[in-house]
């Protein structure tokens, strides 16, 4: 990664092309220049991959430390073939990425391009100590950003009749094109190889059905907007905001819609399309090394030495009497949340309007409630109905293990030997689960299931782990548990760091 300097003066970066691997992923990245340089860690967008940036690795990488990852389903990376596609595992490798690579012990500052927006605001919440700076390009954050070319492909979710077929009618080799060129001053500046290679990794076997997974996944990202402005307004990085204003996904509106939350941000709009760096990447560079020499230094961030504190929420919390409804309340009081114990004496939780009433003016509802006549399911159609009315953007919906999955499609739920005394509740949970995935919805749901068997009494480790997945998390020995505090710790996590919306998510050691 050290630079060649030719007799006339001449330096040229050396860039290296290396795998790590990354629970299961063996993950493809670029990097060049001195280890000891300010970093900037660039994650590309749809449907490219770190290929999109050599020619700012070539011009940049001698005098700064550049890192470029293929995303699962991107570029020369490879994913098993059972790997979820959504945003929120992107995210997930590319946090396992930064930590092999040991990127966040000085910090980084992050490069965003279109995917590697919510790929990238995501790895801030989770690690707001890694960022020392952001440089957008773009990469949107806010509603006024999306044109409705970008509504009407975002509006494809699962369960939407035609949605997949209307993705993959955008997955050829003229709308790839169309992306480069689109919106350009000069096309002639554009080269072709970027489309090219991006249609061959697109046609490659099994990565059309990623992109179609990714795609219907999009909406998870708007919903996440409102908490991603709220991260930037509380943390104020360093930031600076490149734009192609020719954009056909992304107006102009949505680079200077940035200032609202970081008003000392620079933003910078260019005669250009999507791929922005494609066509002013002389113009673009200056910019970005200045950028880093003004603020990408770990020990000039005041912020890192000053972490932010969290906001406190208002929770409200039905089942709080319950062990484990009990045990998230104690979590959420213990780090200074304001919490409301909503009980059956005083609240019927399948009645959309006495609900609306009692969860008004809080941040986020958890609920875990268990009962005769289908009173789970029920319940989860009462608070899809009553938490917009109410104002509540968050659920989080503590469910059951049975509907993890022991093998391929098979559930432990319709298991034959799964136990009587708990299959009433278990259907009944399962229910709740398929309703809030099938329900169009603003509402943020989480749905948490523990192991299907061992959640065992005990406290808080902090030793855990939290994925968005359908079969039990294992340990070393094969089995699934976890105690009730790390539960509980796992639930307060989710609501805190506004990750894992609309998805299901399991907790193991």
């Amino acid at each position: 990664m050290t630079r060649h300097t030719a007799a006339s003066g001449i330096e040229v970066a050396r860039t290296v092309h290396r795998f790590v691997e990354v629970d299961r992923v063996r993950v493809f990245y670029r990097e060049a220049g001195p280890a000891d340089a300010p970093t900037l860690l660039l994650l590309h967008g749809f449907p490219s991959a770190s290929h999109q940036f050599r020619r700012l690795i070539d011009t940049l990488g001698t005098r700064y430390h550049l890192v470029a990852p293929d995303y699962p389903g991107f570029g020369h990376t490879e994913a098993p073939e059972d790997f979820d596609y959504s945003f929120e595992t992107l995210a997930d490798v590319m946090e396992g990425f930064v930590e092999a690579l040991g990127l966040g012990a000085d910090g980084f500052t992050l490069y965003t391009f279109d995917f590697g927006g919510p790929v990238g605001m995501r790895l801030a919440a989770r690690h707001p100590e890694w960022i020392n700076g952001l440089i957008v390009q773009n990469a949107n954050a806010y509603t006024e950003g999306l044109s409705d070319l970008a509504l009407g492909l975002t509006a494809n979710r699962p369960g939407v009749p035609g949605a997949e077929d209307r993705v993959r009618e955008i997955l050829t080799l003229p709308v790839t094109r169309g992306q480069y060129e689109g919106g350009t001053g000069d096309p002639a500046l554009v080269a072709p190889d970027g489309w090219t290679l991006d249609q061959h990794f697109l046609d490659l076997p099994g990565r059309k059905e990623a992109q179609v997974a990714l795609a219907l996944d999009y909406h998870s990202n708007i919903a996440r907007y409102p908490a991603w402005q709220q991260w930037l307004r509380e943390h104020r990085p360093p930031t600076l905001v490149l734009w192609g204003r020719g954009d056909a996904f992304f107006p102009e509106a949505g680079a200077h819609a940035y200032l609202r939350d970081l008003p000392e941000a620079q933003v910078h709009v260019f005669d250009t399309g999507h791929f922005a760096l494609e066509e002013k990447l002389p113009e673009m560079a200056p910019l970005i090394a200045e950028f880093l020499d003004a603020s990408a230094h770990p020990t000039e961030n005041a912020k890192k030495a000053t972490p932010v504190k969290r906001s406190p929420m208002k929770i409200a919390i039905v089942g709080a009497s319950g062990n484990i409804g009990g045990a998230v309340a104690a979590e959420a009081a213990a780090r200074g949340h304001q919490v409301t114990p909503l009980g059956r004496a005083t609240t019927d939780v399948s009645d959309p309007a006495a609900l609306a009433e009692a969860v008004a003016g809080h941040d986020a509802v958890v609920v875990g409630v268990k009962g005769p006549d289908h009173l789970v399911p029920r319940s989860a159609q009462a608070l899809l109905k009553a938490l917009p009315e109410a104002g509540v953007p968050r659920l989080v919906f503590l469910g059951g293990g049975g509907s993890l999955e022991y093998a391929p499609g098979e559930r432990f739920v319709d298991s034959p030997n799964f136990p009587a005394e708990y299959l009433e509740t278990a259907r009944d949970q399962t229910e709740a689960l398929d309703l809030l995935r099938a329900a169009q919805t603003p509402v943020e749901w989480t749905y948490v299931s523990p192991p299907p068997m061992y959640l065992v009494p005990g406290p808080k480790t902090g030793s855990f782990r939290t994925e968005a997945r359908d079969t039990p998390i294992t340990d070393a020995d094969g089995e699934s548990r976890i105690s009730v505090g790390d539960f509980a710790a796992a639930v307060v996590d989710t609501l805190e760091q506004g990750t894992f919306v609309q998805k299901r998510i399991t907790v193991g050691y």
